[in-house]
């Protein structure tokens, strides 16, 4: 754990040099395809660092309640992922078995949305689940 530069700062001041140093000099079609891809991803994964700790939170309510799961709140982050992981599993294997919970398409649409926060927010404006 550092004090300064932060992990997101980091990220971003990787980023600035690769979209206004780096890719201004890049000819080769596929190498500038694959340098905005380079940059997109660290777009991400400041985006997740930022988000993903309420989002995961909202994801075990929001399963817990569709669940009915009575556990209690995981006490740090990598448990709550380990118990989002384990209902996400309940609920695949409930889907597969058609018994779906009532709530489910509207506690997945939730989902839907919440991965497109971290892997594309743009899409959130045209997000119309179906």
């Amino acid at each position: 754990m550092q004090d300064r530069p932060t992990a997101p700062e980091l990220l971003d001041a990787v980023r600035e040099f690769i979209t206004t140093e780096l890719l201004p000099t890049v000819g080769d079609a596929r190498l500038r395809f694959r340098t905005l891809v380079a940059a997109n991803l660290l777009d991400m994964m400041h985006r997740e660092l930022a988000l993903e700790p309420a989002l995961l939170r909202a994801e075990w309510e929001r399963l817990t309640a569709l669940l009915g799961d009575a556990a209690p709140s995981p006490a740090n982050e990598s448990e709550l992922a380990a118990a989002v992981a384990a209902q996400q599993a309940i609920l695949c294997t409930l889907i597969r078995q058609d018994r779906a919970p009532s709530g489910t398409f509207t506690a997945l649409t939730h989902s839907v949305r919440a991965k497109l926060e971290i892997a594309n927010p743009r899409y959130l404006d045209a997000f119309e689940p179906v």
